[in-house]
């Protein structure tokens, strides 16, 4: 018994000693495991602060310095942006100045391409934005919100959604001697490009606006009236707002219409809230985040004037027109009748009638809005809050502080 027990002993030793070394080892690829995650992570977030101008800071500040409540919104906004548009790499070439070129194009593919090849798992709607913007005919990086006039001499950025129809009257106005009663040489008669040269440190302008009030302006321009969807095709995707025929089934049998039970009186936020959720299927230009546009996200803090489209967008218009002087100050008042608001104080910004720049009122927006739906937008738009440092309007924090308070 005792010779036989020995090599037996031997063996459950050495079967002992390799079962600790797999351990051992498993433990150390664990730990391997864990510094490459660390590294990585520590790598995706110098990527992210490389690519926040220092403008996008004010939101993270709001939180520490408590100059604001860090309530649900807040949350929503650092949970999406983290989740999605920190991915966003760096750019290798600079965009600044350079927006008629393919450097942002080619920047944003480089980020879509990272994200796929590394199996990095983001939003879905963060997948088609990527997709839809990139896509040829997706509009963001067009050359057309690219407006410059030497009439005072500065650039402007115009972005979908942003009064564009009334900046682009602006600059036809600016530049009138550039255009010529000649087809060929104006679009429409209007020129919104100078054919002058322009000083090479001429400075830079944007106006940026509230994401909800955008969302809600492009859907009531773009989707609420029938006749609208149908002619201009912006409320997409048309296979369900605007479909030409009858979506069918696998079995050849059609499918209800979605908005035959929405678009009638009384069903706003149904209908709102319907398109909120499925815009991400086919991203339309004016509902792209404002950052995207003339690659705001990377170039904001490099503009020498940067207005908001809010309650003091009139103030702001005149800021505009003391900072460049020469006939801006008229032109701009001819188009948008700011100089009465600024006389009168009136903070509220009410609009020239029959314009869509006005701010919606707090009774138009509960219409359209819900809790739910806030939710889905600030998720979608979390860029343009940490990115251009803007506050998420009372109205909608009321709305989630509501709900939270009937659960």
């Amino acid at each position: 018994m005792t010779s036989s027990s020995a090599p037996e002993k031997a063996q459950s030793e050495t079967s002992s000693r390799r079962g600790t070394n797999k351990k051992h080892l498993l433990a150390f690829l664990l730990l391997i495991l864990l510094l490459l995650t660390a590294l990585s992570l520590h790598q995706q977030t110098t990527m992210t602060r490389s690519l926040l101008p220092s403008l996008s800071d004010s939101f993270v500040q709001q939180s520490l310095t408590g100059q604001s409540t860090f309530g649900e919104a807040d949350l929503i906004i650092q949970r999406s942006f983290e989740q999605s548009y920190a991915h966003i790499l760096p750019c290798k070439k600079s965009s600044w100045k350079a927006m008629d070129s393919r450097i942002a194009i080619d920047c944003m593919q480089q980020t879509r391409d990272h994200i796929m090849s590394q199996n990095i798992t983001v939003p879905w709607w963060f997948q088609t934005l990527l997709r839809d913007i990139l896509a040829g005919g997706g509009g963001v990086y067009a050359p057309w919100h690219h407006f410059y006039t030497t009439k005072p001499p500065f650039h402007f950025c115009t972005v979908g959604k942003v009064a564009t129809t009334e900046w682009r009257k602006v600059f036809c106005k600016l530049n009138a001697q550039d255009c010529v009663d000649d087809s060929s040489s104006c679009r429409r008669n209007c020129s919104w490009k100078t054919t002058q040269k322009m000083p090479a440190k001429a400075p830079w302008a944007v106006f940026v606006r509230d994401p909800l009030e955008r969302l809600l302006s492009g859907f009531l321009d773009k989707c609420y009236n029938p006749r609208t969807r149908k002619n201009q095709g912006h409320c997409e995707p048309n296979v369900v707002f605007n479909p030409k025929k009858p979506l069918m089934n696998a079995k050849n049998k059609t499918y209800a219409n979605l908005l035959d039970s929405l678009d009638i009186e009384g069903q706003e936020k149904a209908m709102f809230g319907a398109y909120v959720d499925v815009l991400p299927l086919k991203w339309n230009v004016h509902f792209v985040p404002q950052t995207m546009f003339c690659d705001l996200h990377r170039n904001i803090d490099k503009y020498d004037f940067v207005g908001n489209m809010g309650k003091d967008f009139h103030f702001d218009l005149d800021r505009m027109a003391n900072q460049f002087g020469g006939q801006l100050p008229e032109i701009l008042n001819s188009t948008f009748g700011y100089k009465d608001h600024v006389m009168s104080g009136n903070h509220e910004n009410t609009g020239k009638q029959g314009s869509g720049h006005a701010m919606h009122t707090p009774a138009k927006v509960a219409r359209f809005y819900t809790a739910r739906t806030v939710r889905r937008a600030l998720e979608y738009l979390s860029i343009d809050y940490v990115m251009l440092g803007l506050q998420v309007p009372e109205w909608a924090r009321q709305m989630l502080k509501e709900e939270s308070s009937t659960i």
